[in-house]
């Protein structure tokens, strides 16, 4: 299935305003692309494809690399590494607009948060691969969390990237064999200055999709992995300033866990479930957790390198969005329909 219409005019002028950039973009239908769980030491041919599928705007959802370090001199040369690669190279100058945020392997700590103390220097290399203005508002801030609204007129997408790294509590884990996470009824996942950001972010209601973008899964609650529900007030109060604020069709998409697939949670306020859709990775992926519980899921997992795509389409009765993943011959494996 393609939906998307080759892109008409861009305006080449961007307003940063509150926090946010605005790009007009003239056309019935918007396409985004997603991924995540990048090596940059693994062949990177898949961008080929990516860039086949003419994304407008391709959002990062964390471990963009492995860096896994507080060393200036490492983090600096994983990222040159990655920009060096001649197909990503290629895909950079295809994509007219290239956003993101980190998880824990670019953040440089493995599964880490608010303790990691080379956080300042992750943040500059971040900035420096996604190549965020100067004057972008987020470089003033703690964290690397930031909004965009895309769009034309009425026909508009806001995406909001969560940082959900930097102000994050400690997590505790059971003994091997297969240690699992401790829930932290009271720890928090965003820092009450990011919290107070997004709820201005959400409250302002101005686009007819909010992609919410979280490193680490929102609605899957079973696995032992890193998760929201690792942090069950956190994940409360997500979902009551949801029913608060009630953006319009809210939309999250994750990265993280080495394989794909589509969640939905119910949400007070919302006729229909709220999805999380994961994309994960682009190069790693770990077949073996096909057994694993995930009684939101609304397909199977899929453990096979992969990427996500978004349509949005005014075209029709009403605002649509067709979310996707995708294998790195571009089939999709799943889809599923939100208006």
């Amino acid at each position: 299935m393609n939906t998307h219409k080759t892109l008409v005019t861009i305006i080449q002028s961007s307003l940063i305003l509150l926090g946010s950039a605005y790009v007009a973009l003239a056309q019935p239908t918007l396409r985004f692309a997603f991924g995540s769980c990048n090596d940059q030491n693994k062949p990177q041919a898949y961008w080929q494809t990516i860039s086949d599928a003419k994304p407008d705007v391709f959002i990062w959802t964390g471990d963009n690399v492995y860096a896994d370090t507080d060393d200036p001199a490492i983090f600096r040369a994983v990222y040159d590494l990655q920009l060096g690669h001649p197909e990503y190279q290629a895909f950079v100058r295809s994509v007219p607009t290239i956003i993101g945020t980190w998880d824990d392997h670019d953040f440089g700590l493995n599964d880490g948060g608010k303790e990691f103390h080379a956080k300042e220097l992750a943040k500059a290399e971040l900035f420096r691969f996604l190549n965020v203005p100067e004057n972008d508002l987020a470089r003033g801030r703690l964290g690397v969390y930031m909004s965009r609204l895309y769009g034309n007129g009425t026909q508009r997408v806001k995406v909001i990237l969560l940082d959900t790294r930097w102000f994050r509590d400690p997590l505790t884990r059971t003994a091997p064999p297969n240690p699992r996470y401790l829930p932290s009824e009271d720890g928090d996942v965003l820092g009450e200055e990011q919290w107070t950001w997004l709820r201005q972010e959400l409250s302002r209601n101005e686009a007819d999709f909010h992609v919410i973008v979280s490193s680490i899964q929102v609605v899957a609650r079973e696995h032992r992995f890193e998760k929201w529900a690792n942090f069950p007030s956190a994940l409360n109060r997500l979902y009551d300033l949801l029913s608060e604020t009630r953006p319009n069709r809210p939309i999250f998409i994750s990265g993280d866990r080495h394989v794909s697939e589509i969640s939905e949670e119910t949400v007070d306020g919302y006729e229909r479930p709220i999805i999380d859709i994961t994309s994960s990775g682009l190069t790693n992926v770990w077949s073996g957790m096909s057994d694993e519980v995930n009684s939101r899921a609304l397909g199977p997992k899929m453990g096979v390198p992969n990427f996500g795509v978004i349509d949005f389409d005014w075209s029709s009765d009403g605002p649509r969005a067709i979310l996707s993943i995708r294998d790195m011959r571009g089939r999709t494996l799943q889809e599923i329909d939100v208006r």
